[in-house]
């Protein structure tokens, strides 16, 4: 015992060496600006609620629900508390595993076990070795590994990171799945629009045939033209159910999205409304600033940073393991060594004749392994190798995801502009030709051609609007959709 106190402290002062490499952050080249940014305006908007710049209560409602009941977020979230727990363990390590044991055993034994009494050895039967006897235990087992060599503290930090990105994880699942809900919610007010519009054009196609048919029955026209017309309304009235269809799948979605079932959600939609659009412009920021927004480059260096944490405690094998085996109460304890107390009288259990100790150091060192050791570091260096590649990768895919939304945004936008131009010049034209038609100088078949003709670029503009408000969600995704939400 007098050793044992000498001893432990010295292992304690080893125990301040971590063999295994040191982690840095490692340092990404990153440009000035954007590429499609240069020479454009933007203004500072709250990254944090960037969907209510729509002023769309409808919309703010359902993300709200998504962010209480998305499946995916909620799984998300549990991986943290999983995170966490596996950290507490590997903490755990690094003290003492104590555990309380109690034995009572009743014992026979073999009246042929010993010679008989004329024999050598007549003490067997003389009372010195009872045949029936008890024996009665109490105490602690408990063993510490002295982390000399840092394997444990390597595996505390190798968790640790892994929490982190974890929540890192979750808060890319969340700006993934708001970013979902307006994409979806967009699409479903563009494609209302759009039936709406389809249902117009049908209508005038029908009212077209029927002029087109009494035309025909006089013989005032041919019959290309009331089939070209039949074509073309068939072709409308096929083009109604493809959208229905998808309007209602659409909105099944993001029931899904809000963990919800599809029964009933479409009456959330009963009331229709504008595409969402914004009038501010976008918010960009620098390049530099995607490694702290986005929640995926923080992960992917957290993993970095556990990935060489792990060769660190892979590096710890190739050195000796030193435990303290001792404070074990209970004589029976496999490692030899014991503190506690043992009676074969349970009345004399917990008397001072009855207490028993053993306190040890156990070595344990693996010469011979064939190099499994090494292998495991050649391994864990792998890895490490392959969470820095990844590490980068998504740091070039984050410039590369800001760059494609900014420059359709910015091209959708130039679209529009001569999209809105053109509608307008189509409304002007139906507007003439019914004058006109009024006046006696147009015929009804030309006001209605002009009123399908501007029906038709409503709907490509309708398609340019819900293109634009996808392409400015995909830039608030893209530059990270969120400034610093913490998620617990």
């Amino acid at each position: 015992m007098n050793n044992i106190k000498y001893i432990l402290p010295t292992l304690l002062l080893f125990s301040g060496c971590m063999v295994g490499p040191k982690y840095n952050k490692p340092e990404m080249s990153m440009p000035s600006e954007f590429e499609e940014k240069k020479e454009r305006d933007e203004v500072e908007t709250d990254l944090c609620y960037w969907w209510k710049q729509f002023n769309d209560p409808v919309l703010d409602d359902l993300i709200q629900k998504a962010l209480e009941a998305n499946y995916d977020l909620r799984i998300a979230i549990e991986k943290i508390q999983q995170a966490r727990a596996q950290y507490r363990i590997e903490r755990s390590h690094l003290w003492p595993e104590i555990d309380l044991n109690a034995v009572a055993t009743r014992s026979r034994l073999s009246k042929n076990l010993f010679p008989k009494p004329e024999t050598s050895l007549p003490q067997a039967q003389s009372g010195l070795f009872p045949s029936l006897f008890n024996i009665f235990q109490i105490g602690f087992d408990a063993i510490w590994e002295i982390d000399v060599w840092g394997k444990f503290r390597h595996g505390k930090k190798a968790a640790y990171y892994t929490w982190e990105s974890m929540q890192d994880e979750a808060e890319s699942v969340l700006i993934s799945m708001v970013s979902e809900v307006a994409v979806n919610y967009v699409a479903v007010r563009a494609l209302q629009k759009k039936i709406d519009l389809t249902k117009k054009r049908i209508e005038a196609d029908e009212e077209e045939l029927k002029i087109t048919q009494d035309l025909y029955q006089i013989g005032l026209d041919n019959e290309i033209q009331l089939t070209t017309l039949i074509s073309t309304i068939e072709s409308d009235r096929a083009a109604l159910p493809v959208l229905e269809a998808s309007l209602k799948q659409t909105a099944y979605t993001l029931a899904y999205l809000l963990g919800r079932q599809p029964e009933g959600f479409m009456e959330v939609f009963a009331e229709e409304r504008p595409i969402p659009s914004s009038t501010d412009k976008v918010p960009v920021g620098l390049p530099s600033e995607l490694l702290r927004r986005r929640p995926d480059i923080r992960s992917a260096e957290r993993q970095l940073a556990a990935a060489t944490e792990q060769i660190g405690a892979a590096v710890a094998d190739l050195f000796p393991h030193i435990a303290l085996t001792g404070i074990t109460l209970s004589a029976a304890n496999q490692a030899g060594s014991s503190v506690g107390l043992e009676s074969y009288k349970l009345d004399k259990l917990f008397t001072a004749p009855s207490r028993v100790f053993s306190v040890g150091l156990g070595i344990n060192w693996d010469i011979l392994d064939f190099g499994r050791v090494r292998s495991t570091i050649d391994v864990n260096k792998s890895l490490q190798k392959q969470a820095l590649l990844t590490y980068e990768q998504t740091v070039i895919s984050s410039l590369k995801d800001v760059e494609s939304a900014l420059v359709a945004y910015f091209e959708e936008q130039k679209r529009r502009d001569s999209l809105v131009l053109k509608v307008s010049a189509d409304r002007r034209t139906f507007e003439i030709t019914g004058q006109l038609y009024e006046a006696g100088l147009a015929n009804e078949t030309q006001v209605l051609e002009a009123k399908k003709t501007y029906l038709a670029s409503e709907t490509t503009l309708v398609e340019s609007d819900q293109s634009l408000a996808g392409d400015l969600i995909a830039i608030y995704k893209a530059i990270g959709g969120n400034w610093d939400p913490p998620i617990d």
